[in-house]
């Protein structure tokens, strides 16, 4: 597995992957425990490359995350934009211009996350979920917003967990979500034993 991921092509198809399959933990299916793998995978992707990355990279890598993620799961789009044969000629704008500039968002935040890579495992998860989710709540207020599909909703259909919203608000549980979905990665990398503790308290927690 490791010399595969050595492979930059190799790569690039397996973080897109990991976007698309991110959909699923939205509704209608809101499968959450897909986020635990996909997110760690494509943390532990930017961890292992670290040293091999320029800061272009590093932006096509959470570019590619994004391009996937809201491909598949925007798609619905270019379905409406089928009931009038006037705006069928939209249909290919639709389907890989608006995943495209989603995936600017995705992207941005995992290039500045790149200047902090040096940093230990929960340091590092710590600012890659602030990033993320500031670029989230960017994403859902820039240019009259576009807050659809948040990572929280992977939780919609848990009423016990999203009565937290009453205190985080959206964004905040969105942080959250983010935080807590990268949580394996501590116990993936040979982390402390503090590390460890802490890692193993949230997830209790939550």
């Amino acid at each position: 597995m490791h010399k595969l991921i050595r492979n930059k092509y190799f790569c690039f198809f397996f973080i897109l992957i990991l976007g698309c399959t991110t959909s699923f933990s939205l509704p209608p299916y809101n499968y959450f425990i897909i986020n635990f793998f996909t997110f760690s995978f494509f943390f532990s992707i930017l961890i292992l490359k670290k040293n091999e990355l320029n800061k272009i990279t590093f932006f096509t890598y959470g570019w590619l995350f994004g391009f996937g993620y809201f491909f598949s799961n925007l798609y619905w789009i270019s379905i409406s934009l089928t009931f009038d044969e006037s705006f069928k000629f939209l249909i290919p704008l639709s389907l890989i211009l608006v995943p495209a500039f989603m995936g600017i968002f995705y992207g941005t935040a995992v290039y500045f996350f790149s200047h902090f890579i040096k940093k230990n495992n929960l340091i590092l998860i710590l600012i890659f979920s602030v990033l993320l989710g500031l670029t989230e709540f960017i994403r859902g207020t820039i240019l009259t917003g576009f807050p659809w599909n948040l990572f929280a909703f992977s939780f919609s259909d848990k009423l016990l967990f999203i009565q937290i919203l009453s205190i985080t608000g959206t964004y905040g549980f969105n942080l959250l979500c983010i935080t807590l979905f990268l949580l394996p990665v501590i116990f993936i990398f040979k982390s402390s034993k503090f590390e460890i503790s802490v890692a193993t308290i949230l997830i209790i927690f939550f």
